[in-house]
């Protein structure tokens, strides 16, 4: 993944995460909606839309309590970063 990252989320009573919003950059996203979620090597994987229709991944680490946040295209890949 990418950068460590804030993230609001609502734990449901099923013990399972959603991520409502996140400070990324010194800014505020809130997530519109959630794509798709799974685990990957132990981490929780969110692909989230922003009302901006702006797509990123979300890593938590539930044994660290750490997120970790990656922009990705439309498409699903990640977007290059100028420099």
């Amino acid at each position: 993944m990418s950068d460590p990252v804030v993230v609001e989320v609502r734990f449901e009573t099923d013990g399972s995460v959603s991520p409502l919003a996140f400070v990324w950059r010194g800014r505020r996203h809130r997530v519109a909606s959630l794509r798709r979620r799974g685990e990957v090597e132990g981490q929780q994987h969110f692909l989230v839309m922003t009302p901006e229709e702006k797509v990123f991944e979300l890593a938590y680490a539930p044994e660290q309590g750490t997120w970790q946040v990656r922009e990705r295209s439309a498409r699903g890949r990640t977007r290059k970063r100028s420099a």
